[in-house]
């Protein structure tokens, strides 16, 4: 649909036209709750560092949470090391999870943004001493950079098991 607005152009038709797309328009936008069709989200706050956004948010029972790093409650990088820095990260993670009731064991999935391939091996060791108990699917990207000197980011979803089931028999 072509909708000319330049004037003296528009017809009847193309009137109706622009009015019932711009009617869609504004109910969409009138009726955000409605229009996140996968159910309404809820905001995880912790105590880390996720400047204005929310550390995480939870939605229909999975845990999505923002890139969080290797810092202190200031902000501050704890370390230069990547080892010390994924470390830190981690711990980070779980105070995200513990303030949804959660732990690393309901993660589900992480993806890692790295600044240097090189650092693959120390992180790889403190992931699998962090999730000994499951590993979760890990993808890792190299990123050019993060901010203030930061090394690597880790995003994760966790997912609540149902009642009485064990924390990966989600869809039995």
């Amino acid at each position: 649909m072509v909708i000319e607005n330049r004037p003296g152009a528009e017809s009847r038709e193309g009137n109706a036209q622009r009015n019932e797309v711009m009617g869609r328009v504004l109910t969409l936008a009138e009726n955000k709750p409605e229009a996140n069709v996968h159910g309404p989200l809820r905001r995880v706050r912790a105590e880390v560092d996720a400047g204005p956004f929310p550390a995480a948010v939870e939605c229909n029972g999975f845990t999505f949470t923002g890139a969080i790093s290797g810092v202190d409650k200031s902000g501050k990088v704890v370390s230069p090391l990547c080892s010390e820095q994924t470390a830190r990260a981690l711990e980070n993670l779980e105070l995200v999870l513990t303030a949804n009731g959660q732990r690393l064991a309901h993660v589900l999935r992480c993806t890692i943004y790295l600044t240097d391939p090189r650092n693959t091996q120390a992180v790889d060791k403190t992931l699998e001493a962090a999730f000994s108990e499951n590993l979760p699917a890990i993808s890792m990207v190299e990123v050019s950079g993060l901010r203030d000197g930061r090394k690597i980011a880790i995003e994760a979803v966790a997912g609540r098991p149902r009642e009485g089931k064990d924390v990966y028999d989600f869809m039995g």
